[in-house]
């Protein structure tokens, strides 16, 4: 063997299965392997499709022969011994390795903590690249052998790219070597953003963990308090500031506990799982699977000792199977689901169903969790107990499916019980012929046949198609599946009452598919304690990973109340308001202005109760654009902003405002065949819930006041709306005089006395806010002033400034007018840097820290001027700052 070493002396080995022209370069210290055992390894060069990537060279270690794998050796010494940081990359799909130092015992290689995940090919087998961080490895000084071993399945091949070990600081991101670490970053220089597990330093700046006290249930269950939350022995509301985050069976606990604290760290008090049936699976002979159960018990106890309350979503869909008793011809109709056939949508029109549902229900309340000594009935840190997932009687699925003559057995049984509901309201064919102009044709009473329409049939102005013009009878068909689905939530409420639970109970986060029933499915949804929504912005192609192709490029900041916050219309009189999934999808360049939108004008402005954003799934940052999902809570956008919001909303900074629009609606509107408040959100695709127009209400108002409906009668209330909105001027303020949406410049400002921040296309601009005034260089920021003395601004010793702007995979390129992703890119994620000046007002700084991405001491300090003033950029490659004076 040979080896090269490196004249700058940086103290990591790099290793090669193969030469590697990304990674070998003169200055690294590398070794040449070769392997052990050639009888059972083959080395082969990579596609020609590959090498158009850049890639030619490397060779793959594949086998042909699950008995006989396939092993690699490679032989290095070293020369200053010590504890190393072992990485591995290579093929991690369906791959199965170990490996063995130095003779000892073959230890398996883990890939549940996988890195920059990257399909460097369309096709299957072995293309999929991913770092892996193996362990921590002692090195004696001299010379050592490393044994691969590769014993997937026969169809599945092994594969390494490179391994290294390390003993300085290092976490490897995408096919990027690491930068000359001392290299000066320019001001406007994109910065690279990679993370390892957060060390969770007692020094962090950003720690906001003693806001989220525990255990979780100390105070009490969560209950209802007219319109907002509180728990039993508490005096004031809650505000939630969560995420989704189902227990992962792969982490060992020691990483789900890392997971636990680190989502704490950054102020998160409530997580949302989603679906509890699909974790614990089904029910076996009554009784739920114990391995899986156990693992639920343990995550449960150990989120509610760090503080952290739950909210169950129960199904999505609820899956039987033959043994269940549901009519076999029924059950033949069903979609073959993991466990058996799935029952989305149809579960409210079916008691048998339903009660099916119960049952499950029944067990998983009723179970007792050995890790903290309740039943689950009994548990205060189950906080939310939400029915069933994005599922009612008015969405497509079932409503178009039936009306279209799918799933037939199911749509007759339908048919039959709208039939049976028109008998009893009408008495006869001759009264149904008076009431709705005719019959169509082959309809008849007698026979037990009446068509149905479809979701897409009831339109805001009345029914479409082959229903045009009979309004009266979509009012009834509204008015009947009104009276099923208010049916089936009231006595699923009364049961979960009845079984002992204590908690806010939701009934679904969906909507109707046709505008003209959605306001009545929204009163099915005061049947439970608190309402709840789902909305999505942005994206492009790919359904729900970001690919090539078309991006919705767009801002909120162009319309006041559009996009996410537009579910605000859907918040009712006295009752607690959440939105338990939403995000603004990458590859949107403008996604940074979300989770602040969401906490001033939601949780904020609108005095919502409680926000998940979709969804966390691992216990560090991701890398790039993680996993190419386009719903990733851990990436500085989201997370990475959550502890100055979290710290706001804590403390109450932002005000909630007065009723700026009240309609109040008796029950008898919801079934005219059209929609009384004349908002349609049927545009915009099932997750991207886009409000065509609101006649009754603009989304302008959301920025102004709090908006609610009513379903008790009574007389609407309205404020002076043009007190506070200059249309000439493309500007709305809110009541509270805190929150001013500039729709004419793109650009919101929150002048509240504490938490202070500047959103959106601020680039060239001079901001001059009651505690900070922002001279601003970079096109489009996210600027966030947070007390953490918990004083106005004006006067506080202690801030935090949270500076970020776009973001982007390594290489990844939009056309000019940001409509295309023509090139995907991969990890590391950049970050571009928010070039500012920043003068307080009051005191000067005394001082002003660089920290790092984990809200630590980099040991940097920014230069204060005589006047008080200092430049933040790309320099510092961070953004967070901590201010003292």
């Amino acid at each position: 063997m040979r080896h090269r070493t490196s004249s700058n002396c940086w103290r990591t080995i790099w290793f090669c299965a193969v030469l590697m022209g990304q990674y070998l370069r003169a200055e690294w210290i590398w070794i040449e392997g070769e392997a052990a055992d050639e009888r059972n390894v083959t080395r082969q060069s990579w596609y020609d499709d590959v090498r158009k990537d850049g890639m030619s060279g490397q060779e793959w270690i594949s086998h042909y022969n699950a008995r006989q794998p396939g092993t690699a050796t490679y032989r290095f010494e070293v020369k200053s011994g010590g504890d190393y940081v072992f990485w591995w990359r290579g093929n991690v799909l369906k791959a199965e390795v170990s490996y063995q130092l130095d003779g000892g015992a073959f230890q398996p290689i883990r890939f549940a903590d996988k890195r920059g995940e990257y399909q460097i090919s369309p096709q299957p087998d072995h293309r999929r690249l991913a770092w892996v961080k193996v362990g921590t490895v002692n090195l004696p000084p001299g010379p050592h052998a490393l044994t691969f071993r590769f014993h997937s399945s026969t169809f599945n091949h092994g594969g390494i790219d490179c391994f290294l070990f390390s003993n300085e600081p290092f976490v490897p991101s995408g096919a990027l070597k690491p930068a000359g670490r001392g290299a000066t970053a320019k001001p406007d220089e994109w910065f690279p953003a990679v993370f390892d597990d957060d060390p969770l330093s007692p020094r962090s700046v950003i720690d906001m963990s003693a806001l989220v006290e525990a255990p979780a249930g100390m105070h009490g269950f969560l209950q209802k308090d007219g319109e907002h939350l509180r728990f039993e022995n508490a005096d004031a509301p809650v505000k939630f500031w969560g995420c989704g985050a189902n227990f992962d069976p792969q982490l060992t606990r020691a990483e789900a506990t890392q997971r636990i604290r680190w989502l704490r760290k950054y102020g998160v008090n409530l997580v949302r799982h989603h679906p509890v049936f699909s974790s614990l699976g089904p029910l076996q002979d009554g009784r739920l699977d114990p391995g899986r159960v156990d693992e639920f018990d343990w995550w449960f106890a150990e989120l509610k000792k760090h503080g952290l309350y739950y909210t169950w979503s129960l199904f999505y869909p609820l899956e039987i199977t033959p043994d269940d008793g549901y009519p076999r011809a029924l059950f033949d109709e069903l979609e073959p689901g993991k466990y058996g056939r799935r029952t989305y949508g149809l579960v409210n029109m079916s008691r048998a169903l339903q009660d099916l549902q119960l049952r499950y229900l029944t067990a998983v309340l009723q179970h007792r969790n050995p890790y903290t000594g309740l039943r689950y009935v009994e548990e205060p840190a189950l906080a939310v107990l939400e029915i069933q997932n994005e599922d009612c009687i008015f969405f497509h699925n079932p409503l178009s499916t039936l009306q279209r003559g799918q799933l037939p057995e199911h749509a007759r049984l339908l048919r039959r019980m709208w039939c049976d509901w028109v008998k009893a309201r009408y008495g006869t064919a001759a009264g149904v012929r008076q009431a709705w102009g005719g019959l169509r044709p082959g309809e008849s009473l007698a026979a037990g046949e009446l068509g149905l329409f479809g979701a897409f049939h009831l339109a805001a102005a009345g029914p479409v198609f082959d229903f045009k013009g009979q309004t009266r009878r979509a009012g009834d068909f509204i008015r009947f599946l009104t009276e099923m689905q208010k049916e089936f939530y009231d006595r699923r409420e009364k049961e979960m009452r009845a079984l002992g639970f204590k908690g806010v109970t939701v009934t679904t986060a969906w909507r109707a598919g046709g505008a003209a029933a959605d306001p009545a499915n929204l009163y099915c949804d005061t049947s439970c304690d608190m309402i709840d929504r789902h909305n999505y912005f942005g994206g492009g192609d790919g359904h729900h990973v970001i690919t090539t192709g078309k991006v919705n490029p767009d801002s909120h900041l162009a319309r006041p109340g559009s996009g996410l916050l537009a579910l605000g219309l859907y918040q009712v009189e006295q009752r607690p308001f959440s939105v338990s999934e939403w995000s603004q999808m990458p590859p949107d360049p403008w996604k940074v202005e979300a989770a602040p939108l969401i906490a001033f004008y939601g949780l904020g402005l609108q005095g919502w109760d409680a926000s998940y954003h979709f969804v966390s799934s691992r216990h560090r940052f991701g890398d790039g654009w993680p996993s190419l999902s386009k719903y990733v809570t851990d990436t500085p956008h989201y997370l990475g902003q959550f502890p100055a919001l979290a710290f706001a909303l804590h403390h109450g900074h932002i005000q909630e405002a007065p009723v700026a629009a009240a309609r109040r609606l008796p029950v008898d509107a919801l079934f005219r065949g059209v929609d009384p408040l004349g908002q349609d959100f049927t545009g915009g695709g099932w997750d991207n819930k886009t409000l065509a127009g609101c006649q009754t209400t603009p989304m302008e108002v959301l920025a102004i006041g709090r908006v609610t409906v009513g379903f008790e009668g009574g007389s609407p209330q309205k404020a002076n709306w043009d007190q506070y909105w200059d249309k000439g001027r493309k500007l709305v303020r809110s009541m509270t005089g805190e929150l001013t949406w500039d729709y004419g410049r793109q650009i919101v400002t929150l002048a509240a006395p504490r938490t202070q921040a500047i959103l959106g296309r601020a680039g060239g601009q001079t901001i001059d806010l009651p505690g900070v005034k922002a001279q601003i260089a970079t096109p489009f920021v996210s600027l966030l002033f947070t007390p953490l003395d918990n004083a106005p601004l004006a006067v506080s010793r202690h801030i935090l400034i949270t500076a970020m702007a776009r973001d982007t995979q390594t290489g990844a390129e939009l056309s000019a007018d940001g409509t295309q992703l023509t090139t995907l890119g991969g990890p590391p994620l950049l970050m571009e840097p928010v070039q500012a000046s920043l003068w307080f007002k009051g005191a000067k700084p005394v001082e002003v820290k660089v920290l790092d991405l984990y809200g630590g001491p980099t040991g940097r300090t920014v230069a204060v001027g005589a006047d008080g003033g200092f430049h933040i950029d790309g320099t510092y490659r961070t953004y967070y700052y901590e201010v003292k004076r």
